[in-house]
Formats: structure tokens, C-alpha cells, sequence
């Protein structure tokens, strides 16, 4: 039986998905899926989530954690300041995959205590990506840049349409807009810049910024093989509950030092366009969606909530501890639960992708180097928009300053088979 070692970093709410994810992968004869190692800043928090999950050991550093196990897959997720720092050690130990929550690095003046303009930072924290990128091309790892939205079966499906529609012309995508919405984040972290990185913009627009970006590089990778990519971007964040009556904020979670509103347009290199929109000002629960307009027709993806399911309770006492959706406040009254959330939120095919790319040599993540660093472009671009009243910011210069390899772009023909065939 062949086993494939897993460690993770971090035991929060995305610690938590990842590890139980592991075991809702498809199942693939003669493969063990051996957790073993987790660790955490606070040990003692680590000794718990091992013991609660069944990981075989507890770690105090990631580094260590790695050195000792040398995984093949080590999983990013912890507080997003030392997701670069992690992801090098990662590739140092020589993990054969690396698995990096969102976003990929924060500017490095955060943790420094610096202050600079937009423009600085999106500068600065380019270069740091690319040392990072550096590092784990040297090492022959894998990046698996953690972007669940690409991974939805809706994605997916879209892929498999596209593959079709190329082959007879069509393909086109002209427009895209997409969204992530909750009532604000609970992590202690998301409200500090130099942990987080940034508020709804960076965490939340990241998101639906995923796929869009995804859908055209598979759309020039099905034309002429070159990938699509962003040229101009235009962008707000706003900090809209801080400056509102206390009594707004009844249902949120008020952020005092991010943004809890940022909306992106993105202009590709042929012109076409995507907006996308992430904010802490849903009073229902998480919001994700995504559409699509081509030449062929119009692609609507509604992750959550969606219709398919629907239950009434008068009460919300028998539910128990049960979740229907995820961040849902209340499950009294009427409710489209989400049955299988972790994997209609992406989670599961992404890990399938992790492990897949661990048993091939010549696979490797949908989502990957080129996902990680166009993604930073456009975000540290967003917030140099948004600084300067959101005039578009030029970034081909950023897109066009690093050479990627075939091996960290999209490979449509590995990411489809979701539909029937008639």
C-alpha cells in the first residue's frame, strides 16, 4: 500500500476543513492517507487537534514539523503573515506538494511596522512572492496556491463546456462578476493588518478573483496555449460599519483597522472584463456566486445559498449541532441547507488535486504558481486603485516580469468530467 504523509499548519477554521477533508477524497486503491504531523504557535492547541483528529504527532514549529516528517503534501493554514515564510521551509524539507491558503504572502512592511503607499506595497510584495516562487521551483516542489472557488464542481463543469466550445469556434468569455459575503470573519487575526494582511478585499474578493482569473487562462490555453491574463485593474475598499451608528452593527462583526467592503474590475489582456465583490455585510450567512457570459451563453454558478434544498423549522431548538450553512446565524425560519458543504465549497476537489498530483510525476495543480502570483498583482493593485480614487492601475508590466512553466499553468484536459455524455 502506498502512503502519502500530510502535515498541517495551523488549527483553526481552515486547519479544521483541510484535516477532514483528507478523508473525504475519492478513494484510490492502495493509497493511505497518513496524517502525520500538525503544529501550531500555541502547542498546547496543536496536542488537542492532533488528539481530536487522530494525527500522529504535535508540533510547536513548522519548520521542525517538516524537517522531521518531510511530507509529501504539507498544508498551509495557518495566520496569513507567515504563509511565505512556511511555504520556503516547506520546500526546503522537501514536500513534493505544497498546499497555500489565501492569500499567498501579505506585504512585509505589515509585520515590519512599516507605512508606504500603494504603490510600495504592491511593489514589495511582488518581490517577496517571487522569492518565494523562487525558492519552491529550486526545490522542485509543487504549489498548490489554495483558491477553493477554482476547484467548484460549477468550475469545473464550465471547463468541460469550454473544452467543447473550443473545438467549434466558440469560447469566448467576455464577462464575469462573482462574490463573497459574510457577517465578518471570527478569527481574532482577520482585524490586525500585520497578521492579516487586509480585510474584505483581501480575504473575501480573493476569492471569486480566483476563478475569473482561472477561466481565462484556460480560455488562451484552449486557443493558442498562452493563458490570458490581468492588464488593468480598478478597485475600492471601504471600512463602511466603523463609521455607522453602534446600533448597525448589531449583526456584523465592526472592523476597525481593514476594509469590510472592496469591489475589483479587472480588464484582461483581450479586453474583456470581470468585477468582483467581497464584503462583511451579509446578515444571512456566507455568499458565494459566480457568472459567466461567453459567446457560447451564460454560466451561473450559486454555491451558497442555492435552492436545491429547503427546510422550515419554527423553532431552531431540535437542530442541535447541526450547520446548514456556514456562518448561517440563525436556522429558524426558512433555510437552504447545504448538505456536503465542504464539498460544494471546492474543498474536497482540491485536496483530490493535491493527492493526485503526489502519485504523478507529470501532474500538477490546477491552481498553481501563475494562480499565486497574478492573484497578488491584482489585490496589491486594488489597494493602490482604492488609494488613489480607483484610477486603473496598469499591471501588465507585474504579469509580463515572470516567466512561468508549463508545469505551474492550468491543464483543462485534467479538470473535466463532471457532466454526462449523451
Amino acid at each position: 500500500m502506498e502512503k502519502i504523509s500530510v502535515t498541517i499548519n495551523g488549527t483553526g477554521f481552515a486547519g479544521d476543513f483541510t484535516t477532514q477533508v483528507y478523508g473525504m477524497i475519492p478513494h484510490k486503491n492502495g493509497v493511505e492517507i497518513d496524517l502525520a504531523g500538525v503544529c501550531s504557535g500555541h502547542f498546547e492547541n496543536a496536542q488537542a487537534f492532533a488528539k481530536k483528529h487522530g494525527i500522529r504527532e504535535a508540533y510547536a514549529e513548522h519548520q521542525t514539523m517538516v524537517e522531521s516528517v518531510r511530507p509529501d503534501i504539507d498544508n498551509i493554514a495557518c495566520a496569513n503573515y507567515a504563509h511565505g515564510q512556511y511555504t520556503m521551509e516547506a520546500a526546503r524539507a522537501g514536500a513534493k506538494v505544497i498546499v497555500l491558503e489565501k492569500p499567498p504572502v501579505i506585504w512585509p512592511g505589515h509585520v515590519e511596522g512599516r507605512e508606504a503607499d500603494g504603490e510600495t506595497q504592491k511593489t514589495e510584495s511582488m518581490a517577496y512572492l517571487g522569492e518565494v516562487l523562487d525558492v519552491v521551483r529550486e526545490h522542485g516542489s509543487k504549489l498548490l496556491y489554495a483558491e477553493d472557488f477554482v476547484y467548484f464542481d460549477g468550475v469545473r463543469g464550465l471547463v468541460e463546456v469550454m473544452v467543447q466550445a473550443s473545438q467549434r469556434n466558440k469560447g469566448k468569455v467576455l464577462y464575469q462578476r462573482g462574490f463573497c459575503a459574510h457577517q465578518g470573519s471570527h478569527a481574532p487575526a482577520y482585524d490586525t493588518p500585520s497578521v492579516s494582511g487586509g480585510g474584505a478585499l483581501f480575504n473575501k474578493a480573493c476569492h471569486p478573483l480566483g476563478p475569473v482569473l482561472y477561466v481565462k487562462q484556460v480560455e488562451g490555453i484552449l486557443k493558442d496555449g498562452v493563458p490570458i491574463r490581468p492588464k488593468r485593474i480598478s478597485a475600492v475598499a471601504l471600512q463602511v460599519l466603523k463609521h455607522q451608528p453602534e446600533s448597525a452593527g448589531e449583526h456584523f462583526r465592526v472592523m476597525q483597522n481593514v476594509d469590510d467592503f472592496g469591489r475589483v474590475t479587472v480588464v484582461f489582456d483581450d479586453n474583456t472584463v470581470a468585477e468582483v465583490l467581497g464584503y462583511d455585510l451579509s446578515i444571512s450567512g456566507i455568499r458565494n456566486e459566480l457568472s459567466v457570459i461567453a459567446d457560447f451563453g451564460q454560466y451561473d454558478i450559486r454555491v451558497n445559498p442555492n435552492n436545491a434544498n429547503e427546510i422550515f423549522l419554527p423553532s431552531a431548538d431540535p437542530l442541535g449541532d447541526i450547520l446548514f450553512r456556514e456562518k448561517l446565524p440563525t436556522a429558524e425560519g426558512t433555510s437552504f441547507p447545504i448538505p456536503n458543504q465542504f464539498h460544494t465549497h471546492g474543498f474536497v476537489n482540491e485536496m483530490n488535486d493535491a493527492v493526485e498530483c503526489v502519485l504523478a510525476d507529470d501532474r500538477y495543480p490546477q491552481s498553481g504558481a501563475m494562480m499565486a502570483w497574478d492573484t497578488m498583482a491584482v489585490l496589491m493593485a486594488a489597494y493602490e486603485s482604492s488609494e488613489k480614487d480607483a484610477v486603473f492601475i496598469d499591471i501588465s508590466d507585474i504579469t509580463s516580469s515572470r516567466t512561468f512553466e508549463a508545469s505551474e499553468l492550468p491543464s483543462p484536459e485534467h479538470f473535466i468530467g463532471v457532466f454526462q455524455k449523451q
